[in-house]
C-alpha cells in the first residue's frame, strides 16, 4: 500500500468552503448587528461561532477528500487516515466545550452559590453526557457515530415548529454534530485500513 502520496486538495473545495465559512460568520454577525448589539459584542460572538462553523467546514473536506480518494485509487494514504482519525475527536471536543459555554448564563443570574451551581450542572448535563460518550468513542467509533447521530436529531427537532427561525440552531449545533458523526462513521466503516495506514504513513 503507497502511503506516501501527497494530499491534494481541489483548489474549489477550499473556496467552497472558505466562502461557505465567510458568507455564514457574515450572516450571523450580521443578525446580531440588527438585534443591537455593540461591536465587541459582535466582535466575540463571532469569535465563538467559528468554532462550530470552522470545525463543520473542516470536516467536510476531510470527509469529501476521504470520499474522494477511496474511490478513485482504493485506498486511504496514511496522512489521511489521520486526518479521518483526530478530526472527529478533536472536533468532538470543541464542539461539546461549545455547548457547555450556555451553561454559563446560569452565573450571571444573581442567585446564590449553589443555586447557581445547581443550574449550571442542569444546564451543563448535554456537554457532561457528550463528554462521556466522546471518552468512550475514542476507542469505538460506532458510539461516536451513533452519540453525536442523536444529538443532531435533538437540536434538529427545534426545525420542525419554525425552521426559518431556528436555522442558527441548525448550523452551529445540528450541522456540526451531524458532520462528526459521519466522520466517526467513516473510522468505524474503515477502521482497520485507517488504523494501519495511520501507524504507517
Amino acid at each position: 500500500m503507497n502511503t506516501n502520496r501527497s494530499l491534494k486538495v481541489p483548489w474549489f473545495l477550499i473556496l467552497i468552503l472558505a466562502l461557505l465559512f465567510i458568507l455564514s460568520l457574515a450572516w450571523f454577525s450580521y443578525e446580531n448587528y440588527r438585534a443591537g448589539s455593540v461591536p465587541w459584542q459582535i466582535a466575540t460572538s463571532a469569535i465563538l461561532l467559528s468554532i462550530p462553523l470552522g470545525l463543520t467546514n473542516f470536516s467536510i473536506g476531510v470527509l469529501v477528500m476521504a470520499t474522494r480518494q477511496k474511490r478513485s485509487q482504493g485506498e486511504i494514504s496514511g496522512r489521511l487516515a489521520k486526518f479521518i482519525y483526530w478530526t472527529p475527536r478533536i472536533a468532538g471536543i470543541l464542539i461539546t466545550v461549545f455547548v457547555a459555554l450556555f451553561a454559563l448564563d446560569v452565573f450571571s443570574e444573581g442567585a446564590s452559590f449553589w443555586e447557581m451551581l445547581g443550574g449550571f450542572l442542569i444546564h451543563a448535563s448535554p456537554a457532561i453526557a457528550m463528554a462521556i460518550l466522546l471518552a468512550f468513542a475514542w476507542r469505538w467509533e460506532q458510539v461516536g457515530f451513533y452519540a453525536f447521530l442523536l444529538a443532531a436529531i435533538y437540536f434538529l427537532r427545534f426545525m420542525l415548529w419554525n425552521p426559518l427561525q431556528n436555522i442558527p440552531i441548525f448550523l452551529i449545533f445540528s450541522l456540526p454534530m451531524l458532520v462528526i458523526a459521519l466522520l466517526f462513521w467513516a473510522n468505524w466503516r474503515w477502521r482497520d485500513e485507517i488504523r494501519s495506514t495511520k501507524k504507517s504513513g
